[in-house]
């Protein structure tokens, strides 16, 4: 029977109180909290205590081969109705690491394609994670890689990219395929054969991936047409107190030790510890350690026991890098450093920092929106151009948070907005590839990885149309 992908969690565990269990559930996402509260639930509802070292097998997605979890999920239950595997981290649903940004590898294809089309072919088989040739035969996995790496890059791809990928089947045609492509996938051809088979009627394979998986991923696609596949994404501020899942969230977690927190005092907690719930979790229960007896947490409370989290910090840096403003931003970098954060969070929040500037460049512009004044309030930006354009054109975003600007919390978008004048595109894009050389120096070089960042913000906020060309 198929399934609705677009099932929430709290669906998933009435469901299976219900007793309407999937024979598959993908639960991925960057909230790993609500991942892991989720699976315990799921076990708890599934498995009896007193059978579970019987039917349940934890498996490591990066060590376990496909043979080894679908003999597991073919062994019948004993003593219980359900046989439970859980694999963690299966590579397969990853989108692939490259060591070069995937614009940087098309375009150096786009470069060689008539002079080594061997190179030019093998680049983007690897970029995309399918073999040559499906990309000859233009298979349905290979159109759905070129749709996962456009949602990748974060708003589609150029007209001359475009062209390229339709040319790519013809180049892939032209070479010798040898058989080691097609060996190389056995094994995850298999796991779609037996998504798309007759599944067992005692067993449940929960995978868990903690990070977001595309939608497209091929396998992702098996498994929402037969089981059920949930991204947990952070949630987002609500309109208002009473509708933001967070706080409702927080506050039943305080009402399970007959407390409650006051309004200031969650916006404080929240503050603190940049909406992360593990982070948030964590705080809750050193703050219940400490109140004993009262029965209200205040504002006094959260700040005496939450110190500032790094997410703060982070924000300071990037809103300076917006701004241009050096002498702030290398304040901030030292600040953040300081506190512990390492160096690739680091980078990677700035290039999320730069990727989204540069997408409210490109929606402005294509709007013909003005950018917006130093002078314009907050509520101001929220409804009458946050709100609008979020309805308008959220078919033409991608539908990850990490992705979309329209769908992150307004107060970061406003403060984005507000900076659309400092940066030219072009100087957003090569700030971009800067950023992503530095991350790789930092992992690859013994290079003093603070003079390193240092230098990579002096040139962001300094730089001009010309100065890495």
């Amino acid at each position: 029977m198929k399934q609705n992908p677009e099932a929430k969690p709290v669906n998933i565990l009435r469901e299976i109180e219900g007793n309407k269990i999937a024979p598959v559930y993908l639960l991925c996402g960057k909230e790993t909290f609500l991942i892991e509260g989720t699976l315990k639930q799921m076990l708890d509802k599934l498995l009896p205590a007193d059978t579970r070292d019987f039917n349940l097998t934890s498996l490591d997605g990066n060590v376990a081969s496909v043979r080894e979890i679908l003999s597991n999920a073919e062994t019948y239950p004993m003593m219980s109705k359900w046989r439970i595997i859980v694999v963690d981290d299966f590579p397969a649903f990853k989108t692939q690491k490259l060591s070069t940004s995937p614009l940087t590898v098309i375009r150096d294809a786009m470069q060689v394609e008539t002079e080594d089309v061997q190179k030019c072919v093998t680049d983007i088989a690897k970029l995309l994670g399918v073999p040559t040739q499906q990309i000859a035969n233009q298979h349905a996995d290979f159109s759905s890689a070129v749709e996962e790496i456009s949602e990748t890059l974060g708003g589609g791809l150029t007209d001359d990219v475009k062209a390229f990928f339709t040319r790519i089947p013809k180049l892939a045609a032209q070479l010798d395929i040898h058989s080691a492509n097609s060996s190389s996938n056995d094994d995850a051809d298999m796991l779609l054969e037996w998504l798309q088979g007759d599944l067992p009627k005692t067993s449940v394979l929960i995978f868990t991936v903690k990070d977001e998986v595309s939608k497209t991923n091929r396998f992702a696609k098996a498994i929402q047409e037969v089981g059920r596949y949930v991204s947990f994404d952070p949630l987002e501020k609500g309109t208002s107190l009473n509708r933001d899942p967070l706080y409702k969230k927080v506050m039943e977690k305080f009402a399970t030790y007959n407390k409650k927190i006051t309004p200031r005092a969650f916006e404080q907690l929240r503050s603190r510890t940049g909406s992360d719930m593990h982070t948030i979790a964590e705080a809750i229960d050193k703050i219940i350690n400490f109140v004993g007896d009262k029965q209200q947490v205040d504002e006094l409370d959260v700040r005496n026991l939450v110190t500032q989290s790094a997410f703060d910090r982070i924000f300071d840096l990037t809103d300076a890098i917006g701004k241009r403003s050096t002498r702030q931003a290398l304040k901030s970098l030292r600040e953040v450093l300081a506190s512990g954060q390492g160096p690739i969070p680091l980078t990677a929040a700035i290039v999320s920092h730069l990727r989204l500037t540069l997408q409210a460049k490109l929606i402005i512009g294509k709007k013909g929106i003005k950018p917006i004044s130093s002078q314009m309030r907050y509520p101001d930006f929220t409804t009458k151009i946050f709100q609008p354009l979020a309805e308008e054109i959220k078919d033409l975003l991608p539908n990850s948070a990490s992705y979309n600007i329209l769908k992150r919390n307004p107060y970061i978008a406003f403060k984005i907005f507000q900076t659309l004048h400092a940066f030219t595109a072009e100087e957003l894009m090569t700030a971009l590839e800067k950023t992503l050389e530095v991350e790789i120096q930092l992992k690859t070089t013994p290079f003093d990885k603070e003079v390193l960042l240092e230098q990579l913000i002096y040139d962001i906020c300094n730089s001009s149309k010309h100065r890495w060309d």
